[in-house]
């Protein structure tokens, strides 16, 4: 088969077992070989007929930066099952390293590969939006929690504060969560998120602006943004940004990272880095 090559991408993330490791942020350094077939874009010169290297770079700085797990043996797992998950790759060879952890060794690390089996059901990725405003740090705790019992999540933004849309009402706490899901986007919402929000206590009024114990919504499925309110609401953009830097805004020629930046200037949104966010280290369920 065909090989994209990643090469040395040096992250900042917590990995390791001793209080100084989970303490502070260290060098990561990641290698990643994707496996497909590639002669399309070869043929046409069009980037669009290949494996978005550029999109699994981007995917993978974001999650190591927040998962914090304990060993490059899960880290370098997580990273390949999240590589498998994108179109047109057929398998996988992460190598992750962490520099200076023994001494006189200048680093120490693992090199996995992953290959897709017959009849794996196919997963899909999708950044979901989470916002309550009544009771809203429990339930927005408790509907985290949920969410990682039903689907793989990957991991989740910061908690933001943001204000009420519409009538004047309570402050909202927003999140977001990008997750991989065996479901369809119809499934994941009606399966999974409807649920969650019946079990919160959720009830959907002809005011789409009344507060809410909990609203979790779909916004991009399969890197196909299905909620235009992405590039313009300060819950859905600051969020999704920390997660999806790179999404660009079609015919705009921005990206959602440039967005959330300008919006910092005006947005009364607060990031509440007080609120601890379900365990980052434990991807959730397979």
């Amino acid at each position: 088969m065909d090989k994209i090559i990643i090469k040395d991408l040096l992250i900042r993330g917590i990995i390791g077992i001793s209080e100084r490791e989970r303490s502070q942020r260290q060098d990561i350094l990641v290698n990643i070989v994707l496996f497909g077939d590639i002669s399309a874009a070869g043929i046409s010169d069009n980037i669009n007929d290949s494996i978005n290297y550029r999109t699994v770079a981007k995917k993978t700085i974001a999650y190591v930066e927040r998962s914090a797990r304990y060993t490059v043996e899960a880290l370098a797992s997580d990273i390949a099952r999240f590589c498998l998950e994108e179109p047109g790759v057929k398998g996988v060879q992460v190598r992750v390293e962490k520099p200076g952890a023994v001494r006189f060794a200048q680093s120490v690390g693992v090199e996995i590969e992953r290959f897709h089996l017959e009849d794996e059901p196919q997963h899909h990725q999708a950044y979901i939006s989470l916002g309550s405003n009544i009771h809203p740090r429990e339930n927005i705790l408790e509907a985290m929690r949920l969410l990682r019992e039903k689907v793989t999540v990957n991991t989740f933004s910061t908690i933001w504060e943001t204000e009420a849309i519409g009538a004047s009402g309570p402050r909202f706490l927003n999140a977001a969560a990008w997750v991989s899901t065996h479901l369809s986007a119809e499934e994941l919402k009606t399966q999974v998120l409807a649920g969650i929000e019946q079990t919160l206590g959720r009830v959907r009024t002809a005011d789409k602006y009344a507060p809410r114990t909990i609203d979790l919504d779909i916004v991009v499925f399969d890197e196909q943004v299905v909620d235009a309110n992405l590039w313009t609401r300060d819950f859905l953009v600051l969020p999704i940004a920390e997660l999806r830097p790179d999404l660009e805004q079609p015919g705009q020629g921005r990206t959602l990272n440039q967005i959330a930046q300008s919006m910092r200037v005006t947005s009364t949104a607060i990031p509440r880095l007080d609120l601890n966010i379900p365990d980052q280290s434990q991807p959730g369920i397979t």
